[in-house]
């Protein structure tokens, strides 16, 4: 793989991006929203998903860089994942507290509330060592399809197919960037998928 396609795939499945992806393919696979949902109000549901999980955290860890708390947007080291994490956990409940009486996917609610939990875990786990989270989130939107597929027959069975590629090739375009060693890339995507598959059947 080039280094170019490797950065390339690293920011288009960036973690952040992550949960606006997922909303797009829940409103474009329901078709009850195809019909309740005009194309504006869905535009301003995915634009409102994209400041407040992407935009907003991505501006707070620039402070963060200008003001040297971080030494680089990229996050390279350990110790300087805590502040950052921690901003993202509360936006991502800020969101779920924003969205949960919106009439969006109940998928889609879950998985905020669960990927919420799951930067917790993230921010634990990266007191001892440097997880990926490009795959923590790739495995957690596999995770959540995973248990939409056991759940409805198999109804999201291709989704599942989607993003173990998705992930595959993102986790290989990390490893091309000597950006983690493969047990981050294959600990990362396990913790992701296995917590957020738990969690959509608690609750």
């Amino acid at each position: 793989m080039d280094d170019r396609v490797a950065r390339f795939l690293s920011f288009l499945f960036h973690p952040l991006l992550i949960p606006t992806y997922l909303l797009v393919i829940l409103l474009g696979i329901d078709t009850t929203y195809s019909v309740l949902l005009p194309l504006k109000m869905k535009l301003l549901v995915v634009g409102t998903i994209l400041v407040t999980t992407f935009i907003f955290p991505l501006i707070v860890i620039f402070i963060m860089f200008r003001m040297k708390i971080v030494s680089s947007l990229y996050l390279p080291l350990r110790e300087e994942r805590i502040f950052p994490l921690i901003t993202v956990a509360i936006f991502y409940y800020l969101t779920f507290y924003l969205i949960r009486n919106v009439y969006l996917p109940q998928n889609f609610q879950l998985f905020i509330l669960g990927a919420t939990l799951l930067t917790v875990v993230t921010l634990a786990v990266t007191l001892f060592f440097r997880i990926s989270m490009h795959m923590i989130a790739l495995g957690s939107i596999t995770g959540l399809f995973i248990g939409m597929a056991i759940t409805s027959d198999g109804y999201a069975l291709f989704l599942v197919f989607g993003t173990i590629l998705i992930s595959g090739l993102t986790g290989s375009a990390r490893l091309k960037l000597n950006a983690h060693q493969p047990v981050e890339i294959y600990s990362g995507w396990l913790m992701g998928a296995i917590v957020m598959c738990v969690t959509s059947f608690l609750l």
